[in-house]
């Protein structure tokens, strides 16, 4: 008596399966390889700009520029004193340094940050610009304020006013204010300000020296 070929048969129903899931997921699975290599393809462009405009002392101006061009990624650092001579260097950052401080700044909300009243016991001026590129897309926001500490510990308070003619007059000395202070801003210049390698921060502190000293 022969035997059933049981064996054969799991084979056949086996690769008849895998066939079939084959035809029922390649279209699919190509698709979704084409959408990320062409995300992987596009061109990127990530900028970053921070300067301060300082009132007084010696060093007029200072300013970070941080680029990461289609993964390449530099820093520069450029001091300028108040006779027009300049101290600058860039560094070509290794990895992914830049895009992890731009998804910083990003998560500490520098896209909607403001231009704020220039206010507090620092009059330096500090800008911040952000562009960003992806394919077709682009975007930038720039805003500027002083005294990014009184920013984000004091800043004032914001008093809500509301007349109803059916009521008496509000008694001024009992209304709700909120604070208007906001420690993003404090969050935006230390992150700037802290990133890079030792070697970095000491050519800052170099180029700073270098326009100080009589």
């Amino acid at each position: 008596m022969q035997r059933f070929p049981t064996t054969w048969v799991i084979l056949a129903i086996t690769a008849i399966a895998a066939v079939s899931g084959w035809f029922l997921f390649a279209g699919q699975e190509h698709a979704r390889f084409a959408a990320v290599d062409q995300v992987r393809r596009q061109h990127s462009e990530i900028r970053i700009w921070y300067t301060i405009a300082h009132e007084r002392g010696k060093i007029a101006r200072e300013e970070w520029a941080f680029a990461n061009l289609d993964g390449r990624s530099t820093t520069t650092y450029t001091a300028t004193d108040r006779n027009g001579d300049r101290a600058t260097f860039d560094e070509h950052e290794p990895g992914y340094d830049v895009t992890f401080l731009f998804d910083k700044l990003v998560a500490d909300g520098i896209w909607e940050l403001q231009t704020r009243p220039f206010r507090g016991n620092d009059s330096d001026v500090h800008t911040v610009k952000i562009a960003q590129v992806t394919g077709a897309q682009s975007g930038s926001h720039t805003f500027e304020f002083t005294d990014a500490h009184y920013l984000a510990t004091t800043a004032g308070r914001e008093y809500h006013i509301r007349l109803d003619k059916d009521k008496p007059v509000p008694n001024l000395l009992t209304l709700d204010s909120t604070s208007s202070a906001d420690p993003r801003y404090q969050k935006i210049v230390t992150d700037v300000q802290s990133f890079g390698s030792p070697r970095f921060h000491h050519a800052v502190d170099e180029a700073r020296t270098k326009l100080v000293r009589p």
